[in-house]
């Protein structure tokens, strides 16, 4: 019976922590003309996925990032968002004529969320457009040409003559296949693939993720706390620091002071939401006694 209890208890306390980590979406796809009651739960799925992505990459991303861009990244999402995933849970489910209601617990891989952002230039590109040369055939339909648009506008690409990275467009021998190649400081990189969106976002990582686009986006803000009494809440608090990667990431620390008041400490930060770091800082730190104070340097 004690065993029994215990399990129970277990049960029920992972799926209490797996809810607080999981996101509610609502949902409604509407029913086409042809369409089964399977191909809708999909659809209403993948639109459940979709939104509790980007969700969590407006949280990634702050309120810097422009909601033109982001009507464009859920616009992605809808056929690329499985990968980031962890699971997911059927809270409700409604059936009506115009089509099916659906609302999801979903849980995201936030880490890869926060890689992949980082991949696809939507941190580097925030403050201002990256230029780069777009090449594309001239027999493109105005469904690809838009759908081209799309991505370099997500991106946040800014065509330019002349300009570099060299990015080109070319059909495959497979018709329905696509050919691109990125090319950048006499290095070049390949991908073919029958999705556009999937060999355009194969290859622009190979460029953001260089690390001197990775450095650029580090460091720049100074957060310093003191008033602990020995260093071991110094280290403690660098491990919950560490874990705020939506709101702050790329915390290094890079001085600890002892002084008979207590002790100190400064981190080098990549802010990535300004408004939930204060939130969280303020949340967890004056109730231990602490206090902090957080600069831009670039604003100094």
């Amino acid at each position: 019976m004690r065993k029994y209890v215990f399990l129970l208890t277990l049960a029920c306390c992972l799926l209490t922590a797996w809810s607080a980590l999981a996101g509610q979406v609502r949902v409604f796809e509407p029913m086409a003309e042809g369409m089964s009651q399977r191909d809708l739960r999909e659809k209403a799925r993948a639109q459940g996925f979709a939104q509790a992505v980007l969700d969590e990459a407006k949280v990634t991303l702050g309120d810097k990032f422009p909601e033109a861009r982001a009507e464009l990244l859920k616009e992605y999402l809808l056929g690329h968002a499985e990968p980031f995933i962890q699971g997911y849970k059927v809270v409700s489910s409604q059936d009506f004529p115009e089509g099916l209601s659906l609302t999801m617990d979903v849980r995201v891989d936030r880490r890869s969320l926060r890689d992949s952002l980082g991949g696809m230039g939507l941190f580097a590109t925030m403050a201002q457009p990256q230029p780069a040369t777009v090449v594309w055939p001239g027999d493109l339909s105005d469904e690809e040409l838009q759908a081209l648009h799309h991505l370099i506008n997500l991106t946040g690409i800014a065509p330019t003559e002349g300009g570099s990275p060299v990015f080109t467009l070319e059909r495959g021998t497979d018709k329905n296949t696509w050919k691109c190649h990125l090319s950048y400081e006499g290095q070049e990189w390949l991908a073919i693939n029958t999705d556009l969106a999937t060999a355009w976002f194969t290859l622009w990582p190979r460029f953001f993720d260089r690390p001197t686009v990775q450095a650029a986006q580090t460091g720049g803000e100074t957060l310093s706390v003191s008033g602990w009494f020995s260093p071991d809440g110094v280290l403690e608090f660098d491990r919950v620091l560490h874990g705020w990667d939506s709101a702050v990431q790329n915390a290094r620390l890079v001085t600890m002071d002892m002084q008979p008041s207590g002790a100190g400490a400064t981190w080098t930060v990549s802010v990535v939401n300004r408004e939930r770091l204060e939130m969280l800082l303020n949340a967890f730190l004056p109730q231990r006694g602490l206090s902090f104070h957080l600069v831009d340097e670039n604003r100094e």
